[in-house]
């Protein structure tokens, strides 16, 4: 019998496999909700070699994908976040990334049982690096162990954030947030695209906190299962639980994780 964690990793190694192969040549690409929202061939293709996967090892499962021609290609009916258990799926995180070939995109595959991640991998394409972890048994990067940052305080911390492709989006929020971490003495502040690869980040120590708003459940899914495993606190950004539901998050050490709430909750 294949494990969660075994179908996690082996569903997203098949995502990550189609993607390095199409990013000379990613086919047609054309703009989904937002004229900076975009879809690719490369994220269809991903995607249903993702399920392609995890039908292959689970013929039962219930699938959630961000691109929904994958599962209408397949003739499946979509999954939700109310089924009791759910593959929650992101073929490519970090579309406007992947199109440019700005190294900073990834595939996000998590298993969601009851609103909470409990499996997941998320593949960070352009280092070659495949991050992972089941409930209880911790986190790993390449099969190896990993934990986040020991760093003390926020003011010790690398932090990395997002901001909402939509243009319409709210920002109010966002941009006092964001001032406030800017007045905040932190070693330093960035972005790269890719909230799974930033949970990633994370959790192996590479930075030390990350909070972002406006986030779908495939987002983050993956990511807050492997930080959780690997020692982090993961909340929404407003501290409350996070669950798949949630459209922020913030993870982080124990310590930092408390100083970053402190400062969203300074914020004007």
């Amino acid at each position: 019998m294949h494990t969660a964690l075994d179908i996690a990793r082996s569903s997203a190694t098949a995502g990550a496999t189609i993607l390095d192969s199409m990013r000379e040549n990613m086919g047609d690409v054309r703009s989904k909700d937002s004229a900076t929202d975009f879809v690719t061939e490369a994220d269809v293709a991903s995607g249903l070699a993702i399920v392609r996967e995890i039908l292959r090892l689970d013929p039962n499962a219930r699938v959630l994908v961000e691109e929904p021609e994958v599962c209408e290609q397949l003739s499946l009916e979509p999954g939700a976040l109310d089924d009791h258990e759910v593959w929650v799926i992101d073929p490519l995180d970090g579309t406007t990334s992947f199109l440019h070939g700005f190294p900073c995109f990834s595939v996000s595959v998590a298993l969601v049982r009851d609103g909470q991640a409990i499996a997941g991998a998320v593949y960070n394409v352009a280092l070659g690096e495949l991050f992972s972890a089941a409930r209880g048994l911790g986190a790993f990067k390449d099969g190896r162990p990993i934990r986040c940052s020991t760093a003390s305080s926020v003011r010790d911390a690398l932090l990395v954030t997002g901001f909402p492709y939509d243009r319409g989006a709210p920002l109010d929020r966002q941009l006092a947030v964001l001032a406030a971490f800017l007045r905040t003495p932190v070693h330093g502040i960035r972005r790269d695209g890719s909230a799974a690869n930033d949970c990633c980040h994370v959790a192996m120590g590479r930075a030390d906190g990350f909070w972002e708003y406006t986030l779908k459940p495939w987002d983050m899914a993956a990511g807050a299962v492997i930080c959780a495993e690997a020692g982090a606190i993961v909340t929404a950004a407003d501290g409350a639980p996070w669950s798949a539901s949630s459209t922020s998050i913030c993870v982080a050490n124990p310590a930092v994780h408390r100083d970053m709430l402190a400062v969203i909750d300074s914020a004007d």
